[in-house]
């Protein structure tokens, strides 16, 4: 999250996500609507790609409310943050983040080379995570079974994604 914070900072936005199939080579791309999903754009952001992806190698999904894609500097995306509620999770707070990335884990949902998920979410919260909807939720750890769910999720909404990286809004 430090990462995409730096990237606010000097940009005024945040970057839209890379491809699903990451045929970009983890390039951001160039525009984005509504609940934009896929992954991190490491490249963009200067990362190696081992740099985004989870303890099972597995790439995070990485989720923005495209309005905070698309403002040009740092005070208007402040200045807009009452509208970032593209993107929702259920169990957890804030109910409309800004921006979302999630950890699969080895119970599956996490994007593979070709743009498909993993098997192994099939239903509940774990599905959920999967989806490419923009609509995200947690739940209790659950090792294996049918209720199965190892996700963790950082969600933010703006203040807070602000206030914990130190960006201060200009006055308005």
């Amino acid at each position: 999250m430090a990462v995409l914070a730096a990237e606010l900072s000097r940009h005024g936005h945040l970057p839209c996500p890379a491809p699903a199939d990451d045929a970009g080579g983890g390039i951001a791309a160039a525009g984005c609507s509504d609940a934009a999903v896929g992954r991190v754009p490491a490249a963009s952001l200067g990362l190696p790609g081992d740099a985004v992806v989870d303890g099972w190698r597995r790439p995070f999904t990485y989720a923005v409310d495209a309005r905070a894609t698309a403002t040009d500097s740092l005070a208007d995306w402040c200045a807009d943050a009452d509208g970032f509620d593209a993107l929702s999770l259920t169990g957890g707070s804030p109910a409309h983040p800004v921006v979302v990335l999630v950890a699969h884990g080895p119970g599956g949902g996490a994007l593979l080379a070709n743009g498909d998920r993993a098997p192994g979410a099939t239903d509940g919260a774990e599905a959920e995570n999967a989806d490419d909807d923009g609509d995200f939720a947690i739940a209790a750890f659950v090792a294996g079974g049918p209720d199965r769910f190892d996700d963790r999720i950082l969600a933010y909404g703006q203040p807070a994604f602000t206030g914990v990286h130190g960006i201060i809004c200009p006055p308005s």
